[in-house]
């Protein structure tokens, strides 16, 4: 009897239970509605093995990747304590107008860090936003055979590895392998390096919905001299995510390194980096002057610009209004966003080295290792006057449209927290990236 008693005190630490979740809880023992938790974190450490964690409506952040373990299920939407674990009144993600509308889903965001969840049980009825992962998966890992995704929304989540030459992640949605299951869910508007959307093998993918999901990059470009560069897409545009470092045209014109400014001849400068190394100068490219880099083109503000100048064939110089249709973009993404204001994306296009200290929310060199989520990849490399200025606070990037006797550039301070414009004298050395043709 007394071996009974232990053996059924065993089977109780783990018992099947429901626990209950809702967002600004006091973080009670989750028994009920009343006295729910607050974070899904804890409820998975007291739900037990075969459990079901039911979730109500609102905004839930997870601070690491959570994992659902096998036979567990978590289930959102649920709309007030009233109504208990009536599934009559569940809230399942449905037209787009409520997938950001925390008081209809229930909403899980991550930091654009870490994979919102391994899910080796069930998860079904949410809205899964801002996961990553350098691996598999950058909103879930769907692992197993009694793994199950279903009836949610996954959105706005990456699996990119920022090393060029490390694997390439897979799966910017989600990754289901090992007979997993994605069933009846929406995937939209997530990037990976291999497969955007959704990635994986020996799994299952039933009546989803995979949609403007977009790659990381558009291949590698190369230049006259060999040089090869990174690419990004961002929006329905793809980048140099490097500066550019040719020393000819793509017709194979010298283009002759200047010892001071000019207007009219061709020029670039590399003497602002220091100390000047091949890995220093890899990373921060040429400065160029605007004959350099137009090539003898006409100015152009049209999109796209028309003008090849100085880039690779198939690639050209993008005019204000190119760069105006990227920043718009980056902008309409709340992940790319600092403190959720749409005009702080100085961060977002930022690389995360290299900058001056400046210890100041939102700013370019404010937390620098946070920095980079739209892997442009931003570098303060200055300018050129006849001195060489503001490196490591400033990047300024050349466009293909002149202002009279100048012409215009684009540029982040280290102290920005936007992106902005200005003009400089057509004399001046500037960084240049490129665009790929339509």
């Amino acid at each position: 009897m007394v071996c009974l008693v232990v053996m059924c005190a065993g089977v109780m630490q783990v018992r099947a239970q429901n626990v209950y979740v809702s967002a600004g809880a006091t973080g009670g023992d989750g028994h009920n509605w009343e006295t729910a938790k607050a974070t899904l974190e804890e409820a998975l450490t007291v739900v037990g093995t075969n459990g079901t964690v039911f979730v109500k409506a609102g905004a839930y952040s997870t601070t690491a990747e959570l994992t659902i373990p096998s036979g567990v299920m978590v289930l959102g939407g649920y709309d007030n304590a009233l109504t208990g674990t009536d599934t009559s009144v569940r809230r399942l993600p449905g037209a787009n107008l409520h997938w950001g509308d925390n008081t209809w889903c229930t909403i899980i965001t991550g930091a654009t860090t870490h994979r919102i969840a391994t899910v080796n049980g069930v998860l079904e009825g949410c809205v899964i936003r801002h996961g990553y992962s350098n691996t598999f998966g950058g909103g879930v890992l769907i692992d197993g055979g009694n793994a199950v995704v279903r009836y949610c929304v996954i959105k706005e989540c990456d699996a990119y590895n920022e090393d060029p030459a490390a694997v390439p992640a897979e799966g910017g949605g989600a990754y289901v392998k090992n007979g997993g299951t994605l069933l009846n869910c929406v995937v939209t508007e997530c990037r990976g390096d291999k497969g955007a959307g959704v990635a994986g093998g020996n799994g299952s993918l039933i009546s989803n919905t995979i949609t403007r999901n977009r790659p990381t990059d558009c291949g590698v470009v190369a230049d006259y001299d060999g040089n090869l560069y990174q690419t990004v897409v961002i929006g329905d545009q793809c980048w140099m995510r490097e500066n550019l470092r040719t020393t000819r045209y793509a017709d194979g014109t010298l283009i002759e390194e200047g010892t001071t400014t000019s207007s009219t001849v061709p020029y670039r400068y590399r003497g602002y980096v220091n100390p000047l190394t091949t890995e220093s100068f890899n990373r921060c490219g040429y400065l160029y002057n605007w004959p350099a880099l137009m090539h003898g083109a006409a100015s152009s503000n049209t999109n796209p610009s028309g003008v090849q100048g100085i880039c690779p064939a198939g690639w050209h110089v993008p005019s204000m209004v190119e760069w105006d249709q990227m920043l718009a973009f980056v902008k309409s993404v709340p992940k790319y966003r600092c403190n959720g204001n749409e005009s702080y994306i100085a961060k977002s296009l930022s690389d995360k080295t290299g900058w001056s200290e400046y210890n100041s929310t939102c700013y370019a060199a404010w937390q620098q290792e946070s920095n980079n989520a739209t892997l442009f990849s931003a570098r303060p490399t200055g300018y050129y006057d006849g001195s060489y200025r503001g490196y490591t606070y400033y990047c300024d990037f050349w466009t293909s449209t002149q202002n009279g006797s100048s012409a215009y550039f684009r540029y982040i301070d280290y102290t920005s927290t936007s992106m902005s414009s200005s003009t400089w004298g057509q004399g001046y050395g500037c960084s240049v990236r490129c665009v790929k043709d339509l």
